[in-house]
């Protein structure tokens, strides 16, 4: 069944929200909701009805699910900060601006169903405030995040910025920069002020970053984690919310899609410096699992990256939090 409601937030504006109710079960059996989290500055159906078509799936299994809007989305009550640049608001998404919207569902939502336990999941930003509310709620139990973002967004930032990442990406750009030293046209743009000058330094300094970080360096004793994460960008809420989460163990599935765009640093920033160089490579240890969809891009536009999306979230869920 599915029924719409209204909730406050702690500033006292109304949220609204779909939820999710399986269908009479056995009073023994376990109550698991899981709360959907919007994505980034998108309302609850997200692209394609992901979330529409992940909590259908679930409450068929027997989970109690949650889809509803942060306060300036969707249905909800409250505006979005007018006239600030779509940077700066990705900025505050990813610095928490829905975490508090999302503590008060988790209130609504445990209470209303007396849930034994909760878990969290989202897409791109709504990964990030799954994340951010995680660390924040002790009543989280586990965690899905689907492209996570790793860098900060922020209207000074270039596109360029964003899209090198210390990724693979960047041997694209700096051999394209090598190329253009032979160029006639090139060294024109350079002297007459119509080259992006700073994608060409952001550029260079990641290139020698690479050298210095990634070669160098790589016992966490030795390597300075807090210039590590400045210099290359990285979201320090992102950061500090994944030690607090691996430090009381819950787990966490992280997918993400082979063309999304922040592939290239979470897998390069975070997967294979922060998280192998940190803490190591028993995944075990810390409960967490990073799953690849090949070729999916940011949208999950095709129904075989969503099959596989949808696929992967059930077996983790059905595994680590079982209704029977």
């Amino acid at each position: 069944m599915e029924e719409p409601i209204l909730f406050e937030n702690k500033n006292g504006k109304k949220l609204f929200g779909i939820l999710h109710i399986p269908d009479e079960t056995d009073k023994f059996q376990l109550r698991i909701g899981i709360n959907i989290v919007n994505p980034g500055i998108k309302y609850r159906v997200a692209p394609h009805r992901l979330n529409v078509k992940l909590a259908r799936q679930f409450c068929r299994l027997g989970y109690y699910v949650l889809r509803f809007d942060p306060a300036g989305i969707g249905d909800s009550e409250g505006d979005l900060p007018e006239g600030m640049p779509i940077g700066d608001i990705w900025h505050n998404v990813q610095s928490g601006l829905f975490v508090e919207d999302t503590l008060s569902a988790n209130n609504m939502f445990i209470a209303k169903y007396k849930l034994d336990r909760l878990i969290v999941m989202g897409n791109c930003g709504g990964a990030i405030t799954a994340l951010l509310s995680g660390a924040r709620d002790i009543r989280v139990n586990g965690l899905v995040l689907v492209d996570v973002p790793v860098i900060m967004w922020s209207s000074e930032r270039s596109v360029l910025e964003t899209a090198v990442g210390n990724g693979e990406k960047l041997d694209h750009y700096f051999g394209e920069y090598v190329k253009r030293l032979f160029r006639l046209e090139s060294w024109y743009r350079l002297l007459t002020f119509k080259t992006d000058y700073r994608g060409l330094w952001y550029t260079l300094k990641m290139k020698l970053m690479k050298k210095i970080h990634f070669l160098k360096k790589k016992n966490d004793s030795e390597f300075n984690w807090v210039k590590f994460i400045d210099e290359n960008k990285i979201n320090p809420h992102f950061i500090q919310s994944i030690d607090h989460l691996f430090t009381h163990k819950k787990p966490i599935l992280f997918i993400s899609g082979g063309n999304d765009p922040g592939r290239d640093s979470f897998h390069n920033l975070f997967e294979k410096t922060y998280l192998m160089n940190k803490y190591g490579s028993d995944n075990s240890k810390y409960l967490y699992e990073i799953f690849l969809i090949p070729d999916a891009n940011h949208i999950y536009t095709f129904l075989e990256w969503q099959s596989t999306l949808l696929s992967k979230i059930e077996s983790w869920v059905k595994k680590n939090y079982p209704v029977t």
